[in-house]
């Protein structure tokens, strides 16, 4: 009887271990630098491991440098292959006045929806009419997919009320458009 508790146990820690598909991690993420890993912007913001079933990645958040005339914001993904971290997926955000984007860490989702073991991601990004004390103009929900970029946004122009999506998003299946959609429409956006 013993036995077989015990050989149950191990058997129910190896699947829920081996369930396990991505894995946020911080590693050395946040003392990244742009010689580690060679992002597009001047000037890191937020950077995370994820470790997936298949590959070992870093997602990256930086901007071009504050004081510019306008702003820009790259999100990344660097997928370790050998042993280097080659871009796999990059995506970048731009505005007439500088620090105008601003990523929002707390409000992005990371996780494995369609169980092929590569996660999938949605990144918000709130866009202001004239640096971060102005009024909201847009918030963007950048899903990485398969490392295309589906958006998803909002205008203050309607008062954030209607979902516009750019041309590809209907060739997201439905599983993975649910999913982020349902983590959308969860936040506060004004």
């Amino acid at each position: 009887m013993k036995k077989s508790l015990f050989l149950s146990l191990i058997l129910c820690t190896f699947l829920s271990v081996n369930a396990q598909v991505s894995i946020v991690t911080s590693g050395f993420s946040q003392n990244l630098t742009k010689a580690e890993l060679n992002f597009s912007g001047d000037r890191k913001l937020f950077a995370t491991g994820i470790n997936d079933k298949t590959t070992e990645n870093y997602f990256v958040v930086s901007k071009n440098k504050s004081g510019a005339e306008t702003d820009e914001l790259y999100l990344e993904k660097f997928t370790k292959k050998g042993r280097n971290f080659t871009k796999s997926f990059s995506y970048k955000l731009e505005h007439p006045v500088n620090k105008s984007l601003a990523f929002i860490d707390n409000r992005a989702s990371y996780s494995d929806v369609d169980k092929d073991g590569n996660y999938e991601s949605i990144s918000i990004v709130d866009a202001y009419e004239n640096g971060p004390d102005s009024k909201l103009q847009t918030v963007y929900g950048i899903i990485q997919y398969n490392n295309e970029a589906y958006i998803v946004s909002l205008s203050g122009e309607d008062g954030f009320i209607k979902n516009t999506f750019s041309e590809n998003f209907s060739k997201l299946p439905k599983q993975i458009s649910d999913f982020f959609l349902n983590f959308w429409d969860g936040l506060k956006k004004e």
